[in-house]
């Protein structure tokens, strides 16, 4: 029993290092660090609302907010980025990520499903207003060698009438 305790809480531990370092890395602008931590193959979705209590659930036949089906697309997005050439990012929102209520357990012995509520805080410099973001995340991290990498997260916003530009920064 004490064995699978100690098991637990580093299932825990590496999912909550995990979370919040992507945090970190999307708060100071660090895309490089922050696309590296995602398989080749990774999923990112932000479904959208079919009503007051249902979500989408197929992004491939209904309409999602974001949806990235490889990493790829988050590099392709970081690139329109860092080429200045985005008017909706000239200059980024300062964001503010917190996460918590964070649950984990490995679902096999290579992958973590992860749980959390996060809350995010956007200043938009161009016209000197905040807004408060907030839901919830579900990670699937995946052991790739000694690393482990985000192999789909699903993001579900509560309060999804934004009032600017949805991005990957911001959300």
């Amino acid at each position: 029993m004490a064995g699978s305790a100690i098991e637990q809480a580093d299932v825990h531990a590496i999912a909550a290092a995990t979370i919040y370092r992507e945090a970190r890395l999307l708060d100071t602008g660090e895309w490089a660090d922050w696309v590296a931590m995602y398989s080749e193959d990774a999923v990112y979705w932000v479904p959208a609302w079919l009503d007051e209590y249902t979500t989408t659930n197929d992004p491939n036949t209904q309409v999602s907010l974001l949806y990235h089906d490889a990493r790829r697309g988050l590099e392709e997005r970081i690139a329109r980025i860092e080429s200045r050439k985005s008017i909706t990012a000239l200059p980024l929102p300062r964001t503010v990520h917190q996460i918590s209520n964070l649950e984990a357990s490995e679902t096999g012995p290579d992958e973590i499903i992860c749980h959390s509520v996060f809350s995010i805080h956007v200043y938009d410099p161009r016209v000197a207003k905040e807004h408060l973001r907030h839901g919830r995340y579900q990670h699937t991290l995946r052991r790739e060698g000694d690393t482990w990498k985000i192999a789909r997260k699903v993001i579900t916003l509560v309060n999804d009438r934004v009032p600017t530009v949805l991005d990957f920064y911001s959300i």
